[in-house]
This record gives structure tokens, C-alpha cells and sequence, in this order.
């Protein structure tokens, strides 16, 4: 609705609540800053200097009246337009007794906005909520004396050099340190972290309390907030809007990142010298816990913790994220139409870049935290309540903004199409659009192993002395070719005793009918003869085996460079390998997704991780429908450095953390030389990149609601 609307200059402004107060506020940058506070809210607002002149002389009497009166009192001249804004604020904000002349349609809107409130509360309930627990103003007050030395110049110093000692013998024992983490990979262990983190929080708040009392500003309530029911501590202090010096306001936000630091290194330099034991592992509880806590969480400025209000208050910007917020939209507004709009406040060129880069990492930050936490959301509920927890997270946090932005263009519509800068940005939009619908590429990649699909390694069938070597490395060879001839001493004089004995039991059935002992033992004798004569044939065989003769033809590769004749070889070594002259084999592991896209016969690039070796062609000949449960090819495994994720199973069998299915590859050409991983680029059926997302959001959904 128009401010002129709202507030006609003929209709009374709207009466301040009683209790409102004006306060001189803090220096922001060259400028004062002024402050309002509503005391039933407990919320500061910050304001401009001409609204606070304003609010000075704010009576109920028309716009035009107090722009004339405030105009001659400050001998400048100010419009009603800018009184009807001041107005609309107060009204927005509910600062005002009653809507000007009990408007009715601005009760309306107060009971819209009212509603909006109450929907707002029930939707971010679960999310975050606050319960005040102690009012500490009078026990702070009481017990600064005692902590008072802790802020001393001499305690930090004192402190400082503690903690870098402790920081240095940690150093000088990391290994171990690193190492007590695993005695904590227990139940036992997190009830320890948890107890140690509570404990922790708690003196952190106090420091942000001490530190607040310390410069005159009351802590109104210390308590318990819920974030996704995960409780945290949380101290009051929104009076520090009122310190008017940045100092005691940096203090302030630093002081429970101190206390955190400050924590750590004192148990550094207690775990460097006490002994093993219960003292020991709680000083390195409480220094882990501490250090991540200190410099992970509160440290980062893109969140409402320690961190974000110490940038804002370094940088003199109020309110920062709001405002960053307002100049980025402007900002991404200017790039894409070039409407030539002002931003929305005044700020120096290299300020308004730091606060646009700050605003659009927020932005990604939000992005993937309110995706986090939609997931914790969606998993810390049963999974029907989980799946509309998730979507209303994802939709008030990520599209509904997204939304009020293209609406917002859309109201803007007539001068954004008057603008040449919309064609570019239109041309470009376009380009996105089709680069996601259109289905432009068919090829699907997944990684692969070559290998040759005949390939022998040649062993010697027993220890042996070397004869004769008739291959060598990379040569060409014939299908049965004596590549390695061999003789075994031992096994000739075995064969030599074996005829021996052959020789001996039929001469004795020759004489067996003058000789009344041998013919009774006649079956006897024969078996013997039978015995002998297998063995001499198994001992031929093994005598036959010692000449190692090419499988088939191919190449020699890998030749052992110490073959020489004479040499003894025993039957573990491997004498080389024979290479079959058929084409290369490729196999690898394509996921459930694409498999749909693959086919028998599709044509194939392999492309190897060797960038000498030039890529190779070839075709499908294989894609196994049934997924595989165990990962035969190591080298494609995660767990060895391949790209296909997996675990190793209780049996020590490699299993794929989600459905994979085995493709084979033949590849054109001569084969590998040695087993080869690479890059198979598959032509498949075409897909866009959003019908992609939108069948994996269905396959997600199915899963889910059907589990």
C-alpha cells in the first residue's frame, strides 16, 4: 500500500508508545549512529540521524505539520514523503499505540502480519527456539571482583605464554595425540565429549557475561536455545547496542571465544606433562573440544555465533546481514538489467564490494547449511513427517526467497524489458535453460581396467637347472615354441631307478616257472609291474613339463633378464608372460542410473591414465543386468585407490556401497603390454541434465516412501 495512502498529510500520524527511548548509539564508521529501543521487546533499531531528529518532535498532527515544524527547527527542509516513511516504520514494527485514526485497514494488515507471525512460529518451532533459565544480572555484578584479575593485561599474557608452551610440547608428541583420539571411538567416549562440551559452554557464556558486566551492560537472561532440538547455551546481551565504544563491544563478542582458546591451551600444557590417566584424558577432552569448538564453529562468520558479530561490529555495520543482503540484491539486480537504481543506503565503493562478497557467500553458505539441516530433520523423524519436515525447509529457506526475488522482477517487468542489458542476461538465461533441458551429450563415463584377455605367466614346473632359453623380451612367438628348456637331475635318476625296477620285476615273472615262491606271488609281481610302469609314465610326463612351451602365439613380455643356462630357477619365480596376439578386454562398473543408457554395441573410447599411451576404440559386448555383490577388479575399488565406492566385508570381499553392474569392452588394436586403468567413454541413449535430477529426486522418493 503507498505511504501516501497510508498517512494522508491530512490524517494524524500515528502516537509513540510511552515507553520507547532514544539513545546516542556507537560510531559507524565516520557517522553517529542513533539508536531506538522498545523495552517490551527488548530490540534495538538502529535509525538515522533525521529520524531521530524526527522522533524528537513526533506528535500526533499531520505529516505536512511536522515536516514544517522539524524543517524550521533544523533549518533544513524536509518533505512529508520522508515523515509518511518514518510513519510506516512505526506502524510495520508496532511502535505505535494504535494505527493511525484506528485505520482499519491498517488492523488488517497489523492482523495479517500478526497471522504471518504465528504461521512463521509454528513452521520454525521444532527449528530454533529460546528458554530463559537464570536472570544473572545481580549474581555477575556480585562475583566480578573474583574474575575481575582475569581481565588483566598480565592474565592474558600469563596465558598466552602457557598456552604456546602447551601448543609446543603437544607438537613435539602430535603422533601420540593424534592417537588418543581412537580411546575415545567409543560410547564412553562421546558421553565424555558431550559432558566436556556442556561444560565448556557454560564458561564460554559466562565470558561473553563477565565481559558485559565489565563494561556496564546488564545481562537480562542466560538459558537453553534449541536449534533442530539440539539444545545450546545462550546469553543475553542485547544491551551492547547501547556501548557507544566498538572496543567494548569487540570484547564483548571475543570473550567466549577466549574463554574457548584460552581453555585449550591451558589443557595443552596440562596433557604435555601430566601422566597417563583420568586428569590426563580430560585435559585433552577439553582441549579438542575447546580448539573445534572455538575455531570451527564460533569463528565462522556466515552463522549468528561469535564470529559473525565480530565482523560485524570490526566493519561498524549493524545488522549485517540484512544490509548486505539489501545491497547484494541490488547489486545482482544492476549485473543482470542495469536499471540504474541507487543502492539502498550510501556506502563507500570498497565497502559495498566486501559486503557483496560477503552476502553472496552467505547465500552459498545457506544453500548447503539449510540442505543439511533439512536432511537432519528429515532423519531425526519417522519418514512421512521426515519428508514434509524437509520440504518445508527447502522451500522457506531456498525457493521462497528465490520466488520473492523473480516476483519482484516481475513488478519491475516494464523496466527491465526497456533495458538492453536484459538481452544479454535473457541470451545467457536461455543458454542455462537449454544447457539443462536440452539432452546434449549421450556419453556415459565410468572407469575401467585393460587388460589382455589371454595372458600367461610362466612358471617352472619344479626347481630345475636351466638348459636353454629361447625367448626374449617383446619377441614374437609360435604356438607351442620351446621357450624354456630344463633339466632336473633328481627327477632323471628317479626315472632311472624306476626302469630299474621295471627291468628287475620282469625278469622275475620271465622265470617265474622254475621258481615255486614266485609263482605264488605271481599277482603280486604284476601289480608291482603295473606300479612302476604308471610311475614311469608320470615321471615322463614331469620330465616332458620341464621344456615350458608357448600357450599359444603372441608376445614374450617381462622375461627374467637372469635366465641363463646353467642357472637353477625354483617354481615361484615367474620365467615371463606370454601376451595372446587377440584384441584387449575392458571391464568396469556402470551405476544404476545410467544403466538404462547402455547397450551391446555401442561404440567406446578408452582413454588410459597413462598419458603416454594413446587412447583405443572398440565396442559393448557385454552389460550384466544383475548387480554385482562383490568387486572382482581391485583396482576400480575405492578402498584401492579406484573411483567406485566400496568397502571391505567382513570375509575380506570388496562389496560396492550401491548397485553397480559389470560392462565388458572389447578394445581394437594389439593388446596391453600390462593391465592398465583408465577412462571409458560409452555411447549411450541421451538424457539433459534435469531429467536426470528429476528421476533421481523420483528414484529418492520411492525409496523413501516405500521403505
Amino acid at each position: 500500500m503507498p505511504l501516501a495512502a497510508t498517512h494522508p498529510r491530512s490524517r494524524p500520524l500515528p502516537e509513540l508508545r510511552q515507553e520507547l527511548r532514544l539513545f546516542h548509539g556507537p560510531q559507524s564508521g565516520t557517522e553517529q549512529a542513533w539508536l531506538l529501543y522498545d523495552p517490551v521487546r527488548h530490540r534495538y533499531f538502529q535509525i538515522s540521524r533525521q529520524a531521530f531528529e524526527l522522533l524528537e518532535r513526533w506528535r500526533s498532527e499531520p505529516a505536512d505539520a511536522l515536516a514544517e515544524r522539524s524543517g524550521s527547527d533544523l533549518d533544513r527542509p524536509i518533505s512529508a514523503d520522508e515523515v509518511n516513511e518514518l510513519a510506516h516504520f512505526i506502524v510495520a514494527n508496532n511502535l505505535a499505540l494504535a494505527p493511525p485514526n484506528d485505520d482499519p485497514l491498517a488492523l488488517a494488515g497489523q492482523e495479517a502480519g500478526s497471522r504471518h507471525a504465528w504461521a512463521w512460529r509454528i513452521v520454525h518451532s521444532y527449528l530454533f527456539f529460546k528458554v530463559p533459565l537464570v536472570r544473572p544480572a545481580r549474581f555477575l555484578a556480585a562475583t566480578m571482583p573474583l574474575v575481575a584479575p582475569l581481565f588483566s593485561r598480565w592474565s592474558a599474557f600469563a596465558l598466552a605464554i602457557i598456552s604456546c608452551v602447551g601448543l609446543y610440547f603437544a607438537s613435539r608428541q602430535w603422533d601420540l595425540f593424534v592417537a588418543t583420539f581412537l580411546d575415545f571411538l567409543s560410547l564412553e567416549g562421546f558421553l565424555v565429549y558431550g559432558a566436556s562440551l556442556i561444560a565448556i559452554k557454560a564458561l564460554h557464556e559466562l565470558g561473553h557475561a563477565y565481559a558485559a558486566t565489565r563494561v556496564g551492560v546488564r545481562v537480562n537472561t542466560m538459558g537453553i536455545a534449541f536449534m533442530v532440538l539440539t539444545p545450546i547455551l545462550y546469553t543475553d546481551v542485547t544491551d551492547a547496542w547501547r556501548l557507544r565504544s566498538r572496543r567494548d563491544k569487540l570484547a564483548i563478542d571475543a570473550a567466549g571465544i577466549v574463554v574457548e582458546l584460552g581453555l585449550a591451551g591451558l589443557a595443552l600444557f596440562l596433557w604435555a606433562f601430566l601422566p597417563e590417566g583420568p586428569l590426563r584424558s580430560a585435559a585433552f577432552v577439553t582441549a579438542t573440544t575447546s580448539l573445534a569448538m572455538g575455531l570451527a564453529v564460533n569463528l565462522n562468520p556466515l552463522m549468528r555465533f561469535d564470529g559473525y558479530y565480530l565482523l560485524a561490529d570490526a566493519w561498524q555495520v549493524p545488522n549485517l546481514q540484512s544490509r548486505s543482503n539489501a545491497l547484494a540484491v541490488w547489486w545482482l539486480r544492476e549485473r543482470l538489467f542495469a536499471l540504474g537504481h541507487q543502492p539502498p543506503e550510501p556506502v563507500p565503493e570498497r565497502r559495498r564490494r566486501l559486503l557483496v562478497a560477503y552476502a553472496i557467500a552467505m547465500w552459498i553458505y545457506r544453500v548447503f547449511l539449510f540442505v543439511g539441516i533439512a536432511l537432519i530433520v528429515y532423519h531425526m523423524f519417522f519418514k512421512a513427517l521426515g519428508i514434509i519436515l524437509f520440504a518445508v525447509e527447502i522451500i522457506w529457506f531456498i525457493l521462497l526467497p528465490i520466488g520473492r526475488e523473480i516476483s519482484k522482477w516481475w513488478s519491475m517487468r516494464p523496466e527491465i524489458l526497456a533495458s538492453r542489458r536484459t538481452i544479454l542476461t535473457g541470451a545467457f538465461a536461455t543458454l542455462l535453460v537449454a544447457a539443462l533441458v536440452v539432452p546434449w551429450s549421450g556419453t556415459v563415463k565410468i572407469q575401467a581396467v585393460a587388460y589382455a584377455d589371454h595372458e600367461t605367466r610362466l612358471y617352472a614346473p619344479r626347481p630345475a637347472r636351466i638348459v636353454a632359453v629361447n625367448m626374449k623380451d617383446e619377441g614374437q612367438i609360435n604356438a607351442d615354441e620351446a621357450l624354456v628348456i630344463l633339466e632336473a637331475p633328481d627327477l632323471d635318476h628317479e626315472l632311472a631307478q624306476t626302469r630299474r625296477q621295471i627291468e628287475l620285476v620282469r625278469h622275475r615273472l620271465d622265470r617265474i616257472a622254475g621258481d615255486a615262491a614266485d609263482r605264488s606271488n605271481r599277482i603280486v609281481l604284476e601289480g608291482e609291474l603295473v606300479r612302476h610302469q604308471t610311475n614311469l609314465v608320470g615321471l615322463e610326463a614331469e620330465r616332458q613339463r620341464l621344456t615350458v612351451r608357448a600357450p599359444y602365439p603372441g608376445t614374450a613380455r617381462d622375461v627374467d633378464r637372469d635366465l641363463k643356462p646353467g642357472e637353477w630357477i625354483d617354481d615361484a619365480t615367474p620365467l615371463g608372460r606370454v601376451i595372446g596376439f587377440s584384441a584387449t578386454e575392458t571391464s568396469g562398473y556402470v551405476g544404476e542410473d545410467d544403466l538404462w543408457r547402455l547397450s551391446v554395441g555401442a561404440e567406446v573410447t578408452f582413454i588410459p591414465e597413462a598419458p603416454q599411451m594413446a587412447k583405443r576404440h572398440g565396442k559393448v559386448i557385454d552389460v550384466v543386468a544383475t548387480g554385482t555383490k562383490a568387486i572382482d577388479l581391485a583396482y576400480l575399488a575405492s578402498v584401492y585407490g579406484g573411483a567406485v565406492p566400496s568397502d571391505r566385508g567382513p570375509d575380506n570381499e570388496i562389496r560396492p556401497r550401491s548397485g553397480r553392474h559389470l560392462v565388458r569392452v572389447k578394445l581394437d588394436g594389439p593388446p596391453m603390454s600390462r593391465v592398465v586403468r583408465g577412462t571409458l567413454h560409452i555411447s549411450g541413449k541421451r538424457e539433459s541434465i534435469a531429467a536426470a535430477m528429476w528421476r533421481r529426486i523420483l528414484q529418492v522418493l520411492v525409496r523413501e516412501t516405500s521403505a
